[in-house]
């Protein structure tokens, strides 16, 4: 794989406030099919998702934050 097939997206994210909220949305971002890994911060109430982007898009990562209770900012 070469990093022409991954990407880097930062995604703010809303409502989140303990290490369980961090934790629902790993989960969250990690399912969507594409994700190779996920980074989450409580702190700076964000996410840095790499993936690859013929296999997902932003959308489907806004849309999984969303599905799990709580909001992207975007």
């Amino acid at each position: 794989m070469t990093q022409e097939d991954e990407t880097t997206i930062l995604l703010p994210i809303t409502g989140m406030a303990c290490e369980g909220c961090v934790a629902a949305v790993k989960a969250a971002l990690a399912s969507v099919d594409g994700a190779l890994s996920v980074q989450v911060s409580l702190e700076k109430k964000q996410a840095v998702v790499r993936y690859r982007p013929s296999e997902a898009s932003m959308d489907d990562f806004r849309r999984a934050v969303e599905a799990a209770g709580y909001g992207t900012g975007v």
